[in-house]
């Protein structure tokens, strides 16, 4: 659990830092690129929008806790992003949903095979490392909907 929290913290501290650049003028992520991206975004085909959305859980799902930390921080300067483009409503929207997904995230790190040989497990669980790999690419296939 304390993994999540972390990544909570990396993801909020992210949001912060990206918005108060952007609030002096320097935004990491330029506002008028995530409109222009979610845009483009909604009218690709749905095999597209889930193989962009399944890249990201795959990753992390292949590497564990440094990646899960990158998307943390990639996550929070997008939610920071799409405040400044379209919004508080959207940008809370986002939150929920990036939650949401770091959840899933967290647990595919956490059942991963190299994540249970150095926590000194007696055997790996792939049973469960499985399991949320694919309730996590499930998770991609609902929200490219």
């Amino acid at each position: 659990m304390r993994w999540l929290y972390l990544t909570y913290v990396v993801y909020w501290s992210a949001f912060l830092i990206a918005l108060l650049l952007t609030a002096a003028g320097h935004p990491p992520i330029r506002p008028e690129a995530v409109a222009q991206a979610v845009n483009e975004t909604s009218s690709l085909p749905y095999e597209q929008r889930f193989a962009q959305a399944a890249a990201d859980f795959a990753i992390v799902a292949a590497l564990s806790y440094p990646a899960l930390l990158y998307a943390a921080t990639v996550y929070g300067a997008a939610t920071a992003a799409a405040a400044a483009a379209l919004g508080a409503a959207q940008a809370l929207l986002h939150a929920a949903v990036y939650h949401v997904a770091l959840l899933f995230m967290e647990e595919a790190a956490r059942w991963h095979p190299l994540a249970q040989k150095l926590g000194k497990r007696r055997r790996v669980e792939w049973g469960r490392y499985i399991l949320w790999v694919a309730a996590s690419i499930s998770l991609a296939g609902v929200l490219s909907l």
